[in-house]
């Protein structure tokens, strides 16, 4: 595993970067999240988002927000302006974490609803530390501040802890747990994969080269179903024209999940989503005999289970090559 300050490039926002989050709340479980970057200049950025429950929002962040601003919005909604001032989304701001690495406390404000409701509250610093994170598919680890977080309004409280990245000029929330008071289940995200920008069909043409594997988290399902997402569309056209430019190659096509459900439909709902990533593939103009599917459900996990971000890196797509 890296340990690389260095790394923290791939973290900044940059066009067509991408991240992808884990979380879970009371209205159900495992769920996933997908934030592009796109229209990047010198003073802002904006976020494309979507998740699997359905949600598709984008946001524009100002830099100068980004140094200064005491009030973080926790979520996305299509409800809300594309220009929130004075907001951090990502993550907090320089001023925050230079304030709490300074003396150890900072004031901060919380939206938590669509609608703008803001907390007013305080983080307080617990420990400098280091969290691994996904890049391009090698773990990470890069350093973090851990906070506590204790907020209220006149009709709601929350307490949490959250991690932001140690670096001034992009404190991103790599993982926060908040509980609020009257919900069971506190409300948690991890960001579980940072993929720069960089073409991923070479990446793909180069790993079935030479490993005769792939293993992507670019396809997109809806929540706990086979139907593929518009914003999967992109590679699944890469993956096309990488069959066109090596017409010897067969694909087989493996779906994978995590193990929240029965054993049975895990392996049902894998096979599904390959049979799913097949279709479109031959809509696309692959030949249906160069591709063959199958459902691994929950079997060869490369993470663990017990985490956010292990069953989310559990839930993927690979592809490797059959004709060798």
């Amino acid at each position: 595993m890296a340990n690389a300050q260095e790394g923290l490039g791939a973290f900044m926002p940059h066009e067509g970067g991408s991240i992808t989050t884990a979380w879970a709340n009371a209205y159900g479980p495992d769920a996933e999240s997908w934030i592009r970057f796109a229209n990047v200049r010198p003073d802002s950025f904006d976020i494309n988002y979507s998740s699997s429950r359905g949600t598709v929002a984008v946001r524009r962040i100002f830099v100068s927000d980004r140094m200064t601003a005491r009030t973080l919005i926790l979520g996305y909604s299509a409800k809300m302006p594309l220009v929130i001032p004075n907001t951090t989304t990502l993550g907090t701001s320089a001023a925050v974490l230079q304030e709490l690495r300074s003396t150890g406390q900072a004031a901060s404000n919380l939206v938590y609803t669509e609608g703008m409701a803001t907390m007013t509250g305080m983080f307080t610093l617990v420990e400098k530390a280091q969290m691994s994170v996904n890049i391009d598919g090698n773990p990470v680890n890069v350093p973090v501040i851990h906070a506590t977080g204790s907020f209220k309004d006149g009709r709601q409280s929350a307490v949490g802890d959250f991690y932001f990245l140690d670096n001034k000029n992009n404190p991103m929330m790599v993982q926060y747990n908040i509980q609020f008071r009257g919900e069971k289940t506190p409300r948690s995200e991890r960001y579980v994969l940072i993929t720069p920008a960089a073409d991923e069909r070479a990446r793909m043409e180069q790993a079935l080269a030479a490993r005769k594997a792939y293993t992507t988290y670019g396809i997109h399902f809806d929540f706990d179903k086979a139907s593929i997402r518009n914003d999967s569309v992109p590679l699944l056209k890469q993956i096309a024209i990488a069959l066109r430019n090596n017409p010897l190659w067969t694909l087989s096509i493996t779906g994978y999940t995590d193990s929240i459900g029965e054993k049975s439909y895990n392996m049902k709902l894998s096979r599904a989503r390959a049979d799913s990533v097949k279709a479109r593939l031959v809509k696309l103009g692959v030949d249906p005999v160069r591709l063959s599917t199958a459902g691994a459900g929950a079997g060869e996990p490369v993470a663990t289970n017990k985490t956010l971000q292990g069953r989310a890196l559990n839930r993927r797509v690979v592809l490797a090559r059959t004709d060798r």
